[in-house]
């Protein structure tokens, strides 16, 4: 579900879901998932919406978003999802 306050606040790429939301961002950086451009337009609108709408705060949540990007990744590219370098 968007919110109307998001709509105000967003601009209108991240409001279609073309571009990866900010808040998608920040749950993709919890994850340590690095999430391409590509991928993410490769995913279905419900798919896109779908992981905007996961909560990602606690430990179980973390481990549930992980799993559902990883999922995702895998299957429109064949490959797992690519983890973020922190070194």
């Amino acid at each position: 579900m968007i919110h109307d306050w998001w709509l105000v606040t967003q601009p209108d790429e991240e409001q279609s879901l073309e571009l990866i939301p900010r808040a998608v961002r920040d749950k993709l950086d919890r994850v340590q998932i690095k999430l391409h451009l590509k991928e993410w337009q490769a995913l279905t609108l419900a798919e896109r919406q779908r992981l905007c709408d996961l909560p990602c705060s606690g430990t179980e949540d973390v481990r549930r978003y992980a799993a559902e990007v990883n999922g995702l990744v895998q299957r429109v590219t064949g490959k797992p999802a690519a983890q973020v370098d922190r070194s």
